[in-house]
């Protein structure tokens, strides 16, 4: 048996221990045990640990559904339900963040045991697949680069700057839109989301899922009206430290795939890391959002 880093998520403390000792009984390491979905959110990303034992039900504002939901936006992290319920439409929303197991409450250290090995090892599978598909996007997004760039030398930075930005954004429209139109669409639809507020943040974490396909961490910042959306990595600093364009493709798909929801607001380039800074910034103005 592998000894893993575990993030409990159980807000019944009594309950909460006793999966922390069975747990340690059984080798692993238990980084934290946090009661709400927003704590849950903060420790996994600090705390990047190998799996997540999360409660559905949490007390608060943010159930374990929607905090697994939030993490896997950002991380690739493995979870696995605990709950007392078996109600249809509750598993229905949790199968859809695609967890790697439930156990229902109360559960033995022997069904612990089994369900975290198969959700490891299943995750593990997944990872070398994932691995390979990456290379693939990144090989195709490399050629989109370099069959984007004017040929001609006559241009100044500027011109060659909106050349690009404007090469990018058609090229965006034809092979992007109809993909963020029916998974934004589909997510919209199958949450009813009808509020501003609500299709903003699914569109904030497609954006996210969208990058994780490219090997892209990202954490986003709300500060009020004003959003900061941060690269933590780049898959291809080398070349964009060379060639400064490569940064030209992702400000257009921050600005473009924002423009396509039809909000209100605006994208801005703040930093990135092909000049110098820690890490790519984008900041998003967004006017509904000011009351929070």
């Amino acid at each position: 048996m592998t000894e893993s880093r575990i993030l409990v998520v159980e807000d019944e403390a009594i309950v909460a221990m006793g999966i922390k000792q069975k747990l340690e009984d059984l080798g692993h390491q238990v980084v934290d045990v946090v009661f709400t979905g927003e704590n849950a959110v903060e420790t996994a990303l600090k705390m990047e640990p190998d799996l997540i034992l999360m409660d559905i039900v949490l007390k608060g504002n943010m159930d374990g559904i929607e905090a697994a939901a939030k993490i896997r936006n950002q991380l690739d992290i493995p979870v696995i339900y605990l709950t007392a319920y078996s109600d249809e439409e509750v598993l229905e929303r949790a199968r859809m963040t695609e967890p790697y197991g439930y156990i229902i409450k109360p559960f033995k250290k022997s069904e612990l045991n089994a369900n975290i090995e198969m959700a490891l090892y299943k995750h593990a599978e997944d990872q070398k697949k994932s691995e390979t598909v990456k290379k693939q996007i990144l090989a195709d997004f490399y050629d989109f680069i370099l069959n984007s760039m004017p040929t001609t030398a006559n241009q100044s930075d500027e011109e060659i700057k909106n050349t690009l930005l404007k090469i990018f954004a058609s090229r965006l429209e034809e092979e992007m839109r109809p993909r963020f139109e029916r998974e934004l669409g589909d997510t919209v639809e199958e949450q009813n989301l009808n509020d501003l507020e609500s299709i903003y943040n699914a569109y904030l974490d497609w954006v996210a899922h969208l990058f994780a396909d490219f090997g892209v961490q990202t954490k986003i910042e709300p500060k009020g009206h004003l959003h900061l959306f941060k690269f933590l990595n780049c898959p291809w600093i080398d070349d964009a430290k060379k060639k400064p364009i490569f940064c030209l493709n992702c400000q257009a798909i921050m600005q473009q795939t924002y423009d396509w929801t039809g909000m209100e607001g605006k994208v801005e380039k703040k930093a990135t890391i092909a000049d110098g800074s820690d890490m790519c910034v984008f900041k998003f103005n967004v006017p509904f959002m000011k009351k929070n």
